[in-house]
């Protein structure tokens, strides 16, 4: 027994395992500054908000569009402290080119709103413009965003609109008074 050959040869360390462990000892990448600023070719100046531990913190800023004369704001919430990705780019440039489609389906949903609240008033798809785009952080797969509109008829009023799957499905009516 005490000549007997091991029936395992001996068992050396695995270097791929030892240089993972390692590399988790690395010190931790610092995480962005709140205020942080992002200049954007397509979008402009994006200011960084952190938010508190399960809430997906965000980038916003806002456009001012020659066809409007509302500012167009533009959220987008991410993962971490992660840059806007190519996927939300994708959909604001998508949503800017589909805003008079959009329009014309928030249109009805908006006015059913605005007669509960004030029967009297109602707006056209040629009277909203839109003025902010709020999206999440991956916007193709969580396929939820808002859009905010206004009316020249009514400069005080603001309709967000919330969709899914590209179909507005509620509006929230806020008022500036």
């Amino acid at each position: 027994m005490f000549d007997a050959k091991p029936v395992a040869p001996g068992v050396e360390a695995d270097p791929l395992f030892i240089e993972y462990k390692i590399a988790a000892l690395e010190p931790a990448v610092p995480q962005r500054a709140c205020g942080s600023i992002h200049d954007s070719p397509m979008l402009g100046r994006m200011v960084y908000a952190r938010m508190p531990h399960g809430r997906p913190s965000f980038w916003h800023g806002e456009r001012h569009m020659p066809d409007s004369r509302f500012p167009l704001r533009i959220v987008f919430e991410v993962d971490g402290d992660r840059l806007p990705g190519a996927d939300q780019l994708a959909c604001v440039v998508a949503i800017r080119r589909l805003q008079v489609q959009d329009a014309m389906l928030c249109a009805p949903l908006i006015n059913a709103r605005l007669q509960q609240l004030r029967p009297s008033r109602m707006v056209s798809a040629d009277d909203l413009v839109l003025t902010s785009i709020h999206l999440p952080p991956r916007p193709l797969r969580d396929a939820r965003f808002e859009l905010v509109f206004r009316a020249a008829k009514m400069p005080e009023m603001s309709f967000t609109v919330s969709f899914g799957r590209g179909v507005p499905r509620s509006v929230r009516i806020d008022s500036d008074a």
